[in-house]
């Protein structure tokens, strides 16, 4: 559905630590917002996701939202990194599993043995549960006779639309976010779902921006007023992809951070991607592979700062660190990122950083250097835009600047790109996209005196011992 006739758009963003419900105009204003925490519960059987909280914001937000401005559409997001298994009542024959879960070495083990190579899946497979087909893998072996109850399978994302809706399906950005469940480049079941059987219980797919139900009656109160058309729904980073990609961008790389740093490059080659530097693809609503890379961005930078504010940060502090030889060196969390075999390894050499401003500076520093070598990972060339919360560091987005003379760095203004990615799909009519600007600020680079010695220096500590 196009614009014409269309009244409000509401988006479900079930993010891992909140719930989301955002109101959207048809031009893609955001005029209000509902949230509740997400709740996730400790085994047995494993950490696992209550979906309960996130119906009941729905069952309560949504009229309300509604009589703000009439709901014609309802575009469900989430992140990607779980699946819900229901039995042939539509009810969870599993918990949905928490993707921070510690699947057993020996159910890993097993599952190396059979999982997709590389070329296939082009994703590697992940720490702790962050892969769907570990996930499932887990679930078959070690509760058989509840798997055996499984009669379809779908994303965590599509599960919220199947609460909304009762109408259960699959979409291709949800099923290839690093799931191992498909054949990336032939956009099929992977070889090992056709091993196990999965293939047979996926839920038939729909695009993201197809209507695939009405909202049931639950969720409507006395008086709805719209449409309450619910849409296939989609990946939340891809959804925040999306919204770069409305704005008439073409040749950029989206440097998306939060708790993870994302690195998306619609222009990169498959064929550059190392499964040793966690890179990988997404796939968008359209079905394009887009090469992307990534860091706990968030979680480093958190590591690093020891409790200091990121506004604490200043270039003249990070001159200084430069001058002293202070350096972080990765990584300070569960993952390695662009950095081979460095997960848990992080350490800082050099005289301490004391003050929160230092620490404020060296995590400033640290992540600045971890992004470019996300953005070489994926071999990017062209603009670079950095949204979420590193675009609103000007110390950080300063040094990269410097790091990346050749690229031109920007910083986005946008506040709710998933939300608002979302929300432009109900915009779509017959497969094409709306035009939607956005407002980004160009970045002017640091001139921190010797950084380019000791980016040289730090790469050496951080690839040399590895």
């Amino acid at each position: 559905m196009g614009q014409d006739g269309l009244r409000g758009i509401a988006v479900v963003d079930v993010g891992y630590t909140n719930t989301k419900i955002a109101l959207f105009s048809k031009h893609g204003e955001l005029l209000a917002e509902r949230k509740a925490p997400s709740l996730h519960l400790p085994a047995p059987p494993y950490r696992h996701i209550d979906p309960e909280p996130m119906v009941a914001l729905c069952r309560s937000a949504l009229p309300e939202l509604d009589a703000m401005l009439p709901i014609d559409a309802i575009v469900p997001t989430a992140h990607g990194a779980a699946m819900a298994c229901l039995d042939a009542q539509g009810d969870l024959a599993l918990p949905v599993m928490d993707y921070t879960s510690e699947p057993p070495a020996e159910i890993v083990a097993e599952y190396e043995k059979i999982m997709p190579g590389f070329d296939e899946a082009l994703c590697p497979l992940l720490p702790i549960a962050l892969t769907h087909g570990l996930q499932l893998y887990w679930q078959q072996r070690a509760w058989p006779d509840a798997f055996a109850r499984v009669k379809t399978l779908l994303p965590w994302i599509q599960y919220v639309g199947f609460r909304l809706s009762g109408v259960a399906v699959t979409e291709i950005s949800s099923m290839a976010c690093q799931t191992h469940l498909l054949d990336i480049r032939a956009q099929a079941p992977s070889s090992t779902a056709k091993q196990l059987g999965w293939d047979r219980l996926y839920a038939p797919r729909a695009r993201a921006w197809e209507t695939i139900g009405t909202l049931k009656e639950e969720f409507r109160g006395p008086s709805f007023r719209g449409e309450g058309r619910v849409l296939g729904g989609v990946h939340d980073s891809t959804a925040n992809f999306m919204r770069y990609v409305c704005a008439g961008l073409d040749r950029f790389t989206l440097v998306s951070t939060g708790t993870w740093s994302i690195s998306f490059d619609p222009s990169t080659s498959v064929d550059v991607l190392d499964p040793a530097r966690d890179t990988n693809t997404n796939t968008d609503v359209l079905g394009r592979n887009v090469c992307c890379s990534r860091f706990f961005g968030g979680m480093e930078f958190a590591a690093v700062a020891n409790g200091a504010p990121a506004e604490a940060a200043s270039l003249a502090c990070v001159a200084a660190l430069v001058a002293r030889g202070t350096c972080a060196v990765p990584s300070f969390t569960m993952t390695s990122g662009p950095v081979p075999d460095s997960l848990g390894k992080g350490h800082v050499t050099g005289p301490a950083a004391e003050s929160a401003e230092e620490r404020a500076s060296l995590a400033a520093l640290y992540c600045a250097l971890m992004v470019s070598e996300q953005l070489d990972a994926i071999t990017s060339k062209d603009d670079i835009i950095v949204d979420g919360p590193f675009s609103q560091n000007p110390v950080l987005l300063a040094v990269l600047a410097q790091l990346r003379p050749a690229q031109r760095v920007k910083a986005s203004t946008l506040r709710d790109g998933t939300t608002a990615g979302a929300a432009a799909l109900a915009m779509i009519e017959d497969g094409t996209l709306p035009t939607i600007a956005i407002r980004m600020a160009e970045v002017t680079a640091a001139e921190v005196a010797g950084l380019a010695e000791y980016q040289a220096a730090w790469r050496r500590k951080a690839y040399g011992t590895r």
